[in-house]
């Protein structure tokens, strides 16, 4: 009986082995099928610089914790918030004079303005004022162009450590407000659809300051903001109500040049150009690096060179932040283009690649519209376009 069992027990043993065998065989068959694609795709998405290996972009300096608290401006502070009057009668003779908090009825009479014309406000950076050569520079392009020039001074509240200057332009934009409101208020033909603003770097977050309250105010936007690669150090994880924003005025441009250093990559605007990718600039001399302040600074010459040549800088537009950083809107269909300064179409909103040389003036025109003149990278390729290179 107990050989009979035992006999009995082995077709199971041998049903077991065949199903083991099979099993072998599937698993085979599926890592023979499978495991080429698994692996194509993990060293795919490796090539692809994995989010979960290298991180998000986090930026210089992103948060100031702390510097969204509010300040108070003593009377004192004030008197030296000042406003820089040059306007489109201005002649070599006349003294160019800047007007306080208090001045507003003086300042709105000033000889030299003529209010039938578009009136400018340029706000520079950190550290600098209204006499030095930038405010110095804008004041005398928009002069060319028969503007009246505001330069506001603001230079004893920017020269501290970079998180609290940040801190105070709430309170900075709020009182330059209140003194465009009392220009409004006194009828002498200030018109906010006929005032821009121009910012360069913590100016570019500035004006948005000064808009904001300026429409709480009035109940009134004003027509225009060009943001020059506006500070991101600070402002970068705010939301639209304490940074840069496009509700902020009737039309808002933003210029991007070092958008992941000390600008903002985020496109705030309805028109958001970023030159060369927006991340960093090739320098005026080829063979040195442009780094974070030069490719930040950059700005301000590109902007310079448009207000001269008007229908120069021609940008594409691209369909994601992405291409444009990858210079990658060539193909781009439909193919739309835009202009870069004031002959913008204000109705073709989105994000806009823009090429441009590594030296004044800057612009490429209609070439800089096909791929196989995009500057960067074609430049690199003719430094190493030899096969062999003896040493």
């Amino acid at each position: 009986m107990k050989k009979s069992a035992h006999y009995l027990k082995l077709p199971t043993k041998n049903k077991r082995n065949r199903k083991k065998k099979l099993r072998k065989k599937m698993l085979s068959m599926f890592y023979f099928i499978l495991a080429p694609i698994v692996f194509n795709i993990v060293t795919a998405r490796n090539l692809q610089h994995l989010r979960s290996v290298t991180g998000y972009a986090y930026g210089y300096l992103s948060d100031c914790p702390g510097n969204e608290n509010p300040i108070i401006m003593s009377e004192d502070s004030l008197r030296k918030l000042r406003i820089k009057v040059i306007g489109a009668k201005m002649t070599s003779g006349w003294i160019k004079k800047k007007y306080n908090y208090y001045q507003m009825n003086e300042m709105g009479n000033d000889p030299t303005m003529d209010y039938s014309r578009k009136t400018v406000l340029f706000i520079s950076g950190y550290f600098d004022n209204p006499d030095f050569a930038a405010s110095r520079i804008m004041e005398y392009s928009y002069r060319l162009l028969g503007y009246n020039v505001f330069l506001l001074d603001m230079h004893k509240f920017v020269e501290h450590d970079y998180p609290s200057v940040t801190r105070n332009l709430p309170a900075i934009g709020k009182h330059t407000a209140e003194m465009l409101y009392n220009l409004t208020q006194q009828n002498v033909g200030f018109d906010p659809k006929k005032f821009e603003m121009v910012g360069l770097s913590l100016g570019g977050e500035t004006i948005s300051f000064i808009a904001k309250s300026y429409k709480a105010l009035s109940g009134v936007k004003i027509s225009r903001l060009t943001a020059l690669d506006p500070s991101g150090p600070c402002f970068r994880n705010r939301g639209p109500d304490r940074r840069l924003d496009k509700s902020d005025a009737d039309y808002v441009e933003v210029i991007g040049t070092n958008i992941d250093g000390l600008g903002i990559a985020t496109p705030v605007g309805h028109v958001n150009i970023y030159i060369n990718g927006g991340e960093y600039q090739m320098s005026d001399i080829y063979w040195m690096p442009c780094e974070m302040f030069c490719s930040h600074i950059k700005v301000f010459e590109i902007w310079f060179s448009a207000l001269r040549n008007q229908d120069s800088f021609i940008a594409i537009q691209c369909d994601t932040m992405q291409q444009a950083r990858d210079k990658d809107c060539y193909d781009r269909k439909p193919f739309v283009t835009n202009l870069l300064g004031l002959k913008v179409d204000k109705t073709k909103h989105g994000i806009f690649y823009l090429a441009t040389t590594y030296n004044y003036p800057y612009y490429m025109g209609e070439k800089g519209l096909k791929r196989e003149n995009e500057p960067v990278h074609n430049l690199l390729k003719a430094t190493n376009k030899a096969d062999i290179v003896v040493v």
